[in-house]
């Protein structure tokens, strides 16, 4: 099960990396000395945002094979099997998993709401204790 990003973020970031890549060219062109290095930064920073945007189109989290995983920028990931977790906590709008070694913070703005009630169904199935989990039983 793969649970979606907001596609607003998403659509921010595409946005937000044409403009950076546009403002590099400009700069290319129309400026000299300092501004030339100015431009390459503008470069990298829009390149760095579209390659977010390609990484990060279809999925935040991956449920698979009884573990949950979230993936970031060039290939980073968080893992955690579900049968390790022990607690669920919401804290300043974020889902914090633990375990008895991990810890994975679930940013939920940035979940598509169909994805997000997805996830919740999944953390109502792990079946914790009252005391251990924000969720009603």
């Amino acid at each position: 099960m793969k649970i979606k990003y907001f596609k607003k973020r998403l659509y921010l970031q595409l946005i937000s990396g044409v403009l950076f890549i546009a403002g590099s060219i400009f700069s290319f062109f129309y400026s000299d000395g300092i501004g030339v290095w100015i431009g390459y930064a503008y470069l990298v920073t829009g390149i760095l945002h579209l390659a977010d945007f390609f990484n990060n189109k279809c999925r935040y989290l991956i449920i698979e094979n009884a573990s949950i995983e979230e993936r970031k920028l060039f290939g980073s990931k968080t893992r955690m099997d579900l049968d390790e977790i022990q607690t669920i906590e919401k804290v300043d709008g974020n889902y914090i998993l633990k375990s008895d070694t991990k810890k994975l913070e679930i940013e939920i703005d940035l979940i598509d709401n169909p994805s997000l009630l997805k996830l919740i169904k999944v953390f109502k199935s792990l079946d914790l204790p009252a005391d251990k989990t924000f969720l009603p039983n």
